[in-house]
């Protein structure tokens, strides 16, 4: 039996999704965004390479970035809000000096935690619960999750 014969005969709205760019792109950032705002690990590069082989390269890494950064800022919202004060009550004097190095250099030590791939839920934790401010959190995530959706949408562009 064909898989994607049987798919198409039992999900009649797929067809209709595959053919309308923007429903797909915007359900690619959904899915993206809610798979990463859970914790999720290592959905990044098979949904930019599917969304590459599906949208196009550029757009394809476009609909998986913006998922990205949003699902992770809202981990971080939720993270920051309802673990923060917890943890500064517990361990506060311990944190102090921890703050004044991201207060500094966050921006540069959490972009080189994504590049180098150290997993995101444990990122945007530890991120969540230090004084780095919320964009530049965000613009970190950004420029760091860009290179590997770049590469595998591009590859996902090519198949």
């Amino acid at each position: 039996m064909d898989i994607v014969g049987w798919l198409f005969d039992h999900v009649p709205f797929l067809a209709w999704l595959l053919a309308n760019e923007l429903l797909l792109g915007l359900t690619f950032v959904a899915l993206t965004a809610a798979l990463v705002a859970s914790g999720v690990p290592g959905v990044l590069v098979p949904l930019s390479l599917s969304s590459g082989a599906l949208l196009g390269g550029w757009l394809g890494m476009v609909v998986v970035v913006s998922g990205a950064v949003i699902g992770s800022h809202v981990l971080f919202v939720v993270t920051r809000r309802w673990l923060g004060a917890r943890i500064r009550r517990r361990w506060g004097e311990r944190l102090a000096r921890f703050d004044r190095a991201i207060s500094r250099r966050g921006f540069f030590y959490l972009l080189g935690l994504r590049l180098t791939g150290v997993p995101h839920l444990l990122v945007t934790g530890a991120s969540a619960l230090s004084a780095i401010p919320p964009r530049r959190f965000a613009f970190a995530t950004l420029l760091g999750f860009l290179p590997a959706i770049a590469l595998s949408a591009m590859a996902g562009s090519a198949l």
